[in-house]
């Protein structure tokens, strides 16, 4: 099977299922969006066609790619961008199978159920992940979940390499009116490209590290890794097991040869830096007088709205920061005042080589968000300061607090951790239409009516949670002062006006 040429692609429009080509996909106005039963494999195979259509077109610079926007390429210009690199995406070729490495020694083939993240590991739920469903994979459904092994999930452990990004970072794309022109909104030009990358055209003409290989224990700069190998990077060595007969694939159900498993191998080697992937923004930190540089991740359960300011606001100072992503940075610039922006946002949250947790969420931003992320970065922190808020009084409630009386025993009872879970599920949706409406030139307004809805709900929250304590004698008075510490924050809310 050939990513270039092979129909692999699932498709779904209204009631139509289908497997389509690249070739169709870029050359055709084709309807429909993804489908596959996974969301974190749809955001996978998303993220793979953004990365083979980098490989084989750059576009010079915004004129040409907001052409590519427009209309659909010549059969002709997708042949030639083809040309040279059809082995790249074979995903059987004899020598250099695409993300595979040949001649791979196990003592046992590993299942493929270990390819798909959080299928295999103790947090598999039934209703999240159906029993069988990585029993066999098509080759269509293979690549997929090899490409996203090696970019979005934790290593396999034990000495395996992990992704250029760490362990689980945090994959964020553009979303078009259309697939096809989603996947041209996070495809970087050549400006961009040399302004994030200083070393793009020395290293433009590198192979991926599957059939250019890393030798053992190699120290590998980030700033010699180039675009395309960067993006088909491949961390650790597998092998797929040839393909058996043919059967119904257990994660797509399409009826085509399946893979049943795969050899795994240990391989050694150091990148030394951080390589600025075009899908991700980075944070950055003064430590010990030298700058760290990572790339953010989901390490809690707090929502993915927390993280937004991080994801598309530049903000550095001496002190360290975080800087958009590439393609928001292009965006910056392909994009008119007027026009909205609508973003996919996922990735996992993990402990260690476990999957807890899977993120895939569309946010929206009004017009004129590209200049004013302060509105931005307001919203993502007023909203977190009366989360802050609420715990900190119900912490006071639960521990007790001391004062020039002494101290005041609390309830001993943690209420506080369900009360920010249930804050969280309350504010997603208004922070989300606050994002998507508010007006980034004058939002005044905007951010008093946030005020009023967040200081309401937190209100709400403390009086459900603290109401069963109410009718004990023993808990008035260390209710009367976690009252008094959210008021405190209420009331300077107030006195700030429209400011957190």
């Amino acid at each position: 099977m050939n990513l270039l040429t092979d129909a692999w692609i699932p498709i779904q429009h209204q009631s139509n299922y289908q497997k389509i080509s690249l070739q169709q996909l870029l050359c055709v106005e084709q309807t429909g969006e993804l489908c596959l039963p996974r969301d974190d494999m749809e955001l996978a195979c998303l993220q793979l066609l953004c990365a083979i259509t980098q490989v084989l077109f750059i576009p010079k610079d915004k004129k040409a790619l907001i052409q590519l926007l427009k209309e659909p390429i010549t059969s002709e210009a997708y042949a030639n961008a083809c040309a040279g690199k059809m082995d790249w995406f074979d995903l059987n070729h004899t020598e250099t199978p695409f993300m595979q490495i040949r001649g791979v020694k196990s003592t046992q083939p590993t299942p493929m159920d270990k390819l798909l993240a959080g299928v295999a590991d103790g947090t598999n739920k039934a209703f999240v992940n159906p029993q069988g469903l990585a029993d066999a994979l098509c080759s269509g459904c293979v690549v997929i979940a090899l490409f996203n092994a090696a970019n979005n999930c934790p290593s396999m452990g034990g000495g395996f390499k992990g992704s250029l990004r760490g362990s689980t970072p945090i994959t964020l794309l553009i979303k078009g009116r259309t697939l096809r022109e989603t996947i041209w909104l996070n495809v970087l030009t050549e400006d961009t490209a040399e302004s994030v990358m200083p070393w793009y055209l020395e290293t433009k003409d590198q192979f991926p590290n599957y059939l250019d290989k890393i030798k053992a224990d190699a120290k590998i700069p980030a700033s010699r890794i180039g675009l395309n190998r960067g993006l088909l990077w491949q961390p650790a060595y597998f092998e797929l097991l040839p393909s058996q007969a043919s059967a119904n694939c257990s994660c797509c159900g399409c009826y085509e040869p399946v893979y049943n498993g795969f050899n795994k191998a240990k391989f050694n080697y150091t990148v030394e830096g951080v390589w600025p992937h075009p899908l991700s923004s980075r944070t950055f930190a003064i430590k010990k007088g030298e700058r760290e540089e990572k790339f953010p991740s989901f390490t809690t359960n707090a929502p993915t709205w927390t993280h937004m300011s991080r994801l598309v606001v530049d903000q550095l100072d001496d002190k360290g920061g975080h800087q958009a992503a590439p393609v928001i940075q292009q965006a910056r610039k392909v994009f008119r005042e007027t026009d909205k922006i609508q973003l996919i946002v996922g990735g996992y949250r993990n402990k260690q080589a476990t999957i807890l947790e899977r993120r895939h969420e569309l946010f929206s931003l009004a017009q004129d968000w590209m200049e004013h992320g302060e509105v931005i970065h307001f919203v993502i922190n007023v909203g977190m300061e009366y989360k802050k808020a609420l715990r900190t009084a119900l912490w006071i409630f639960a521990e007790g607090k001391k004062t020039k009386q002494g101290k005041i025993n609390g309830s001993g009872v943690n209420i506080y951790d369900s009360a920010e879970n249930m804050f969280y599920q309350q504010t997603e949706g208004l922070i989300h239409l606050t994002l998507a409406s508010i007006n980034f030139k004058t939002p005044e307004n905007d951010y008093k009516k946030l005020n009023e809805q967040l200081k309401q709900i937190v209100i709400d929250l403390f009086n459900q949670v603290t109401d069963p304590y109410r009718q004990e004698p023993k808990m008035l008075k260390i209710l009367a002062a976690a009252r008094h510490s959210l008021n405190d924050f209420l009331t300077a809310q107030n006195l700030q006006g429209d400011k957190p």
